[in-house]
Parts: C-alpha cells; sequence; structure tokens
C-alpha cells in the first residue's frame, strides 16, 4: 500500500527530446530526458527521477536563478544562431533561384543557326575517312 501512496503524486514532465526546465512543487528541475521521464518530490527542492519504465534513476536538484538565466542565454543563443543559419539558406536560395532565372533568359535569346535547304542534287561524292571507316555521301 505504501508503494501505491508514492507513485500517486507522480508527476510527468515536458517530453521534449533533452532536458528541460519544468515547474513541479514549486520549483523548476532539469527533466524530461530519458532518465527522468516522470518526478516525485522527495524534498522541498529535490525529486526522484524516474524513466519511462517508472524504475527510479536518480535525484534532480531544483534549479538556482543564476542557472535559470544561463539556460534562458543557451536558448537566446541557439535560437540566434537557428535565425543566423535559416536566414543564410534563405540567401543561398535566392542566389540559386536568380543563377536559374539567368540561365533560363540565356536559353531563351539562343538563336539556332538557319538549316540549308538542300541544293538541286549533283553528281559529286564526297567521302571522309576517319581511321578504318569511309562515310560518303553525294
Amino acid at each position: 500500500m505504501k508503494r501505491l501512496l508514492l507513485l500517486l503524486p507522480l508527476a510527468t514532465v515536458s517530453c521534449s527530446t533533452g532536458p528541460a526546465p519544468n515547474f513541479f512543487n514549486g520549483n523548476y528541475y532539469m527533466a524530461g530526458d530519458a532518465n527522468c521521464k516522470s518526478v516525485d518530490a522527495f524534498t522541498d527542492t529535490r525529486v526522484r527521477c524516474y524513466d519511462s519504465k517508472h524504475n527510479f534513476t536518480g535525484y534532480r536538484d531544483a534549479m538556482n536563478v543564476a542557472q535559470m538565466q544561463m539556460f534562458q542565454a543557451q536558448q537566446a543563443y541557439q535560437s540566434q544562431q537557428v535565425n543566423a543559419l535559416t536566414q543564410q539558406v534563405q540567401q543561398t536560395g535566392e542566389t540559386f533561384r536568380q543563377a536559374g532565372q539567368a540561365i533560363q533568359q540565356q536559353g531563351q535569346s539562343y538563336t539556332p543557326p538557319p538549316v540549308m535547304n538542300p541544293s538541286q542534287p549533283s553528281n559529286t561524292v564526297k567521302c571522309i575517312k576517319a581511321g578504318i571507316y569511309v562515310n560518303c555521301r553525294q
């Protein structure tokens, strides 16, 4: 019966792929990774972590103000990096689009050489020899 009461306050934390601050029992805890899919209170500032099969994996302490600020700064930096990469990809795409348009315009301005109408048949035979091959035309 005691084990059943222990699991009742179990809280499932976010489904993110890595740990992230999760508010539980008045504090923020880094949880949500494979080793800490769910938590329950151990003390006022410490939780017990469980994996997805509800196996105990260890403890996590509440984050302090400095840790929260560091996490937020890292998130802001990563966001800036993603934005810069997105902008670079968009610029590269625009460059390729412009190059494609230039190629298309060059292709549209191409005029093939005029086709010569065959003149009256003549009795002249012209032969071209390439190695052991000979090609003759009248």
